[in-house]
């Protein structure tokens, strides 16, 4: 006979894989997502972030002459962004736009120390799904070892009830707080006191240009999206492979 000890160290690594799975679902979307420039060429539209960009860059306090560009150099101009921040921040103080016959820099230095701070973050997020994704391969070898000894401890329904549990947190959560408000959060836990994060449209091309942070609940639907899709197929390939290891 099973102790209830050992059926409740099962659901508890049970529990475990699946929140390591969610999350790594969602970094791998992630990925993805920044493999393709964030979508940015399809958000530019959605967003109509030409017009944004027409209606404030005449108005910035730091820069001129941006609103003279055009929408092929906005999307190369971000993209250039998006590849200094996934390399170390290398490159941000060379990103720059041409304004009557001069190389104007893009980013201030305010905005400059910001976009290190989140390629500093995306570093450690890296290694983080790394250390993430090695205690979810031990945990997957501890089930099956478990499973291999007692059977299968647990039912579809509890696997079920697990998954509706932690997206009815996520959903609660967004609900209460609100998406901007938990993003600002987000800011404020992890960015340096002392380090500028919040730009007005009129002090921050990089802000006009993603119309921040409009963007970012794109981007961030645009990785929620594939990453549930992912997780669910994980799911069912594990459950899959999880009674054929049992058969066996």
């Amino acid at each position: 006979m099973i102790s209830k000890k050992t059926i409740a160290v099962f659901n508890i690594r049970t529990f475990s894989l699946l929140l390591l799975g969610f999350i790594l679902a969602l970094y791998a979307s992630w990925m993805v997502s920044a493999s393709v420039g964030y979508g940015y060429s399809w958000w530019y539209g959605f967003y109509e972030s030409e017009q944004h960009i027409a209606h404030y860059a005449p108005q910035n306090r730091h820069r001129q002459g941006f609103e003279t560009t055009s929408v092929a150099e906005h999307k190369q101009l971000f993209q250039q962004i998006v590849d200094s921040v996934h390399d170390d921040g290398n490159g941000l103080a060379e990103i720059r736009y041409s304004y009557a016959g001069n190389e104007i820099p893009l980013l201030h230095s305010a905005e400059i120390i910001h976009l290190q701070d989140v390629a500093n973050l995306i570093n450690q997020i890296h290694y983080l799904a790394l250390g993430l994704a090695i205690v979810f391969i031990w945990l997957c070898y501890r089930q099956l070892i478990c499973l291999k000894r007692d059977g299968n401890l647990i039912q579809g329904r509890s696997q079920l009830l697990i998954v509706v549990a932690l997206a009815a947190i996520i959903l609660f959560a967004f609900l209460i707080f609100g998406a901007k408000a938990i993003f600002y959060q987000m800011h404020v836990l992890i960015f340096p006191a002392d380090h500028q994060w919040f730009f007005y449209y009129q002090d921050s091309l990089m802000s006009t240009m993603m119309k921040a942070p409009d963007l970012f609940a794109g981007i961030a639907l645009q990785i929620l999206l594939p990453g549930i899709v992912l997780f669910v197929l994980g799911l069912v390939l594990y459950r899959y492979a999880l009674k054929h290891f049992i058969k066996n």
